[in-house]
């Protein structure tokens, strides 16, 4: 069984690239949409506001909405971990609470009923692919099928 990587070829090169152009744009869209309002409200012609002002304003607010989207891309991975870290404890407790100590779906055990008793025994090597714990005599792994060799 192959793994294949669903992220991008050069992953780590694209989230440096999203967190340094967002670092970029959103503080020059911030100054920019500062100029723009503060060129608005001192305005003090007769004949309607320019229009450059506004244009600044809402090119400032698009360019730092575009850099806030590029940071939000390149920390999603350490967010995505930061909440799993938070949630999976409370789901784990509350699975077992829920199954009286069963589980759910392999989450929350914490009675030992003897289904996982093979998985205690094992005492062979670690597969490469998945991690599950194989026999020591075996020479293909019981979780994925691929080879120990």
């Amino acid at each position: 069984m192959t793994s294949t990587n669903p992220g991008l070829r050069n992953q780590a090169g694209a989230r440096t690239f999203f967190r340094v152009a967002g670092c970029v744009l959103a503080p020059v869209g911030i100054a920019v949409c500062a100029y723009g309002f503060i060129t608005f409200i001192s305005y003090d012609g007769w004949d309607g506001p320019p229009l450059s002002s506004i244009a600044c304003f809402m090119g400032g607010f698009l360019l730092f909405a575009v850099g806030a989207m590029f940071l939000n891309a390149g920390f999603a991975g350490v967010a995505a971990r930061y909440g799993a870290g938070e949630t999976m404890p409370v789901v784990k407790d509350s699975a077992s609470y829920l199954s009286d100590g069963r589980g759910i779906m392999g989450a929350g055990r914490t009675v030992d009923d003897g289904s996982h008793a093979r998985e205690a025994t094992a005492a062979g090597p670690y597969c490469r692919s998945c991690g599950v714990r194989n026999d020591a005599d075996a020479r293909f792994c019981d979780g994925c099928g691929g080879s120990l060799a």
